[in-house]
């Protein structure tokens, strides 16, 4: 049982629902009505109420009711308006229902509008009908193609059926698209009062519409007179005074601060192979270094190249574009992955996606239809198709059938297989290696593959003979086998089964062994921390509280809750005086003392004194200095290139450092000297052409009329 509560409610159209509550109930697969007494009121007798759509709604002490597949009206004191003659029927202000019937000449439907009586008012002859308060939109589909006009509630054509598009604007006007996408301003009377030369026109407010044209944006009022030529990027209308903003402006910018360009575009970003992205009203746009045009193509999106080409999307779908601007697949696709030498795509088509692999020149290579494709394992490409997976090679062609129930792993000319519920190896040409045997394999090269039954791990050769077999955890590591043994010690092991090398654990058991680093580990012993080498001799007594492993020469060591440094022979090199450290790299490592971040030298000196709140190591040797007044840099050697007062900064490598403050970006030397004042609201660095693109970003201000 369905309960349906309806308030009192005048809708924009005058259309009143009662606030009756009522209940539709189900009795022997039948739907009723029942008030809020319980009453029934509509017996169980209809395969719905309501409407074709799914809805429900009582309009006018009104309903629809479904029988037979079909639909009517029927009024809530169970008398029915009309018969059961409709494929679809919709409320429709004022008082008004569309309703759709199989023309009597042709399998195609026409759309009509009925009142409350039952009684057609707009004839059954269009392909759909929208209703806007008096007016009523109307279309046919004539040579394929969808047509739109204007008519009275009284059936009086206002304008003719030879439009692209008609829809309303509010304040009594509507917008008319012709065949060439240019809008016109008409009254509802269908006059016509602007010129076709509109790209489109905004709902009215405030008696004004905004009007698009070229990627720009203007006004006009309801009378069809411009009160604004458009030459804005945006509008807005929702206050009392319109709010406006030009476009953003890009200047292309020497580190001199030599304008070389301007460019107008909301966005304007490097994407690789000597390309930029230019983002506008339009959309997106491909540029060259220079910032020439490249192609004349423009899309919703563009990601940056790789290996030449680049994907884009366009109306939620994706395809390729190649550096030259020009389309190398179009953009109908739902998903596509770019690999180097191939493409991947797939369509959706009724809810299901099928797979294609093209050539990096756009040319299909697959003939079939795949329910799944993945990139290329140096074997095949394994695909999937009706639940089972096979392979194809290079050039698209099947080469193993979709007949296994999974491909697992392939090296050279073999492939493991999963076949009903069976395990084998196979070659590219199907031919059987391994035939199917119930335990799960893997392989490991052209002449050998594991095995694995129970707890056991079988080594095998290609034909099936077992060279090796342990119930310890193994793995396959640089062509070779490391197997972990019960006492933590690990064999190295040939794939010929022959133990080449014995990493034995310390004598005694440790609660821990951490990973080899420098020819030390880490282990930890009845709580405290030390070192063993490779063959699990004690190097380090376990008699500190904290380490760090070995790098370059030095393990951070915790003593009496500070740290320091031992050497390999277990002399402190640095005395433990820090609260947190960190391993040395590149000769240095993060300390702190007091509460800050400093940087410590392997000879036990602060290259950076420990007074800063991060240091981040810069891989050219620089430091990222940053304290509570901001970020600042410094050399190598920790002397002080840019005092930490900026609010961020990127060391470009050049010799020059982009800077923000104050929320503004601009341009110094490594020596602190400013060559691109902070006046941009974004800088950016292209480095191929060693140039800076400087953004000067457009704020809304009030529009005085």
């Amino acid at each position: 049982m369905k309960l349906i509560w309806l308030s009192i409610l005048l809708i924009t159209t005058g259309q009143q629902v009662f606030s009756n509550p009522y209940y539709t109930f189900n009795e022997n697969g039948k739907v009723g009505l029942k008030d809020q007494q319980g009453t029934i009121i509509i017996p169980a007798t209809y395969d719905a109420l309501g409407w074709s759509d799914g809805s429900f709604s009582i309009v006018d002490r009104i309903t629809g009711y479904k029988l037979n597949d079909q639909w009517g009206l029927i009024a809530i004191s169970n008398q029915r308006i009309t018969k059961a003659d409709y494929a679809s029927l919709l409320p429709a202000p004022p008082g008004l229902f569309i309703a759709s019937k199989q023309s009597p000449l042709s399998l195609r439907m026409s759309t009509g509008c009925i009142n409350a009586a039952g009684k057609a008012i707009i004839p059954f002859q269009y392909a759909g009908i929208k209703i806007h308060h008096s007016r009523a939109v109307v279309y046919t589909l004539d040579g394929g193609v969808l047509k739109y006009g204007l008519i009275d509630m009284e059936h009086k054509l206002l304008i003719p059926q030879a439009y692209q598009n008609i829809y309303p604007l509010g304040s009594l006007r509507f917008g008319v698209q012709n065949f060439q996408n240019k809008t016109a301003l008409f009254t509802e009377n269908g006059r016509q009062i602007t010129a076709f030369d509109i790209d489109s026109i905004s709902p009215i407010q405030n008696n004004l519409a905004i009007i698009y044209q070229n990627g720009k944006q203007g006004l006009i009022n309801r009378e069809g007179i411009v009160i604004q030529e458009p030459t804005f990027r945006e509008i807005n209308l929702t206050g009392s005074t319109p709010q406006v903003r030009k476009s953003n402006e890009w200047h292309i910018l020497s580190a001199a601060n030599s304008v070389h360009k301007k460019i107008e575009a909301d966005s304007l970003l490097p994407i690789g192979n000597n390309r930029v992205k230019s983002i506008t009203a339009f959309g997106t746009s491909l540029l060259d270094v220079d910032f020439n045009r490249v192609g004349n193509v423009q899309v919703d999106r563009l990601q940056p190249f790789q290996n030449g080409l680049a994907v884009f999307t366009q109306k939620k779908r994706v395809g390729v574009m190649d550096e030259h601007g020009a389309i190398l697949l179009p953009a109908t696709f739902h998903h596509l992955t770019i690999h180097p030498g191939y493409i991947i795509t797939s369509t959706l088509t009724q809810g299901k996606e099928f797979w294609t692999l093209y050539n990096p020149q756009g040319k299909r290579l697959t003939t079939k239809a795949y329910d799944r494709i993945e990139p290329f394992n140096g074997t095949v490409y394994p695909v999937q198709k009706n639940g089972y997976d096979g392979g194809i090679d290079t050039q698209g062609k099947e080469i193993i059938a979709c007949v296994y129930d999974s491909l697992l792993d392939a090296f050279e000319n073999l492939v493991a297989i999963k076949f009903k519920g069976a395990y084998g190896i196979i070659t590219i040409k199907e031919e059987w290696k391994i035939t199917p045997q119930p335990n799960p394999i893997k392989l490991l090269n052209s002449e050998r593959y594991f095995e694995f039954a129970d707890n056991l791990t079988f080594l095998k050769s290609i034909n099936g003979s077992t060279i090796y077999f342990t119930s310890n955890p193994i793995e396959f590591k640089d062509n070779n086998l490391v197997e972990t043994i019960s006492s933590g010690g690990k064999w190295i092991i040939n794939l010929d089964g022959q133990i080449i090398h014995r990493e034995q654990p310390h004598a005694e058991r440790n609660e821990e062994i951490f990973p080899a680093s420098e020819g030390y580990r880490g282990i930890k012993k009845n709580g405290k921390y030390g070192f063993i080498d490779d063959m699990g001799r004690l190097r380090i007594a376990n008699r500190y509280e904290d380490i760090l492993p070995f790098q370059e020469a030095l393990a951070a060591v915790k003593i009496r809750g500070k740290w320091g440094y031992i050497n390999k022979e277990d002399k402190i090199a640095i005395q433990p005086v820090f609260e947190e450290v960190s391993s040395f790299t590149n000769g240095y490592a993060l300390v702190k003392q007091n509460g800050k971040y400093g940087l410590l030298q392997a000879d036990g000196k602060l290259a950076l004194d420990a007074r800063y709140n991060h240091i981040i190591v810069q891989d050219n040797g620089r430091f990222r200095i940053s304290t509570t007044n901001g970020v600042g840099l410094s050399d190598s050697n920790g002397n002080i290139l840019l005092q930490p007062k900026y609010e961020w900064i990127d060391d470009l490598n050049n010799g020059y450092v982009i800077i923000k403050q104050n929320n503004n970006y601009g341009l110094v030397t490594l020596q602190g000297i400013s060559t691109i004042p902070l006046q941009y609201d974004l800088l950016l660095y292209e480095k191929k052409r060693n140039v800076y693109f400087g953004l000067k970003r457009s704020e809304f201000r009030e529009l005085k009329l």
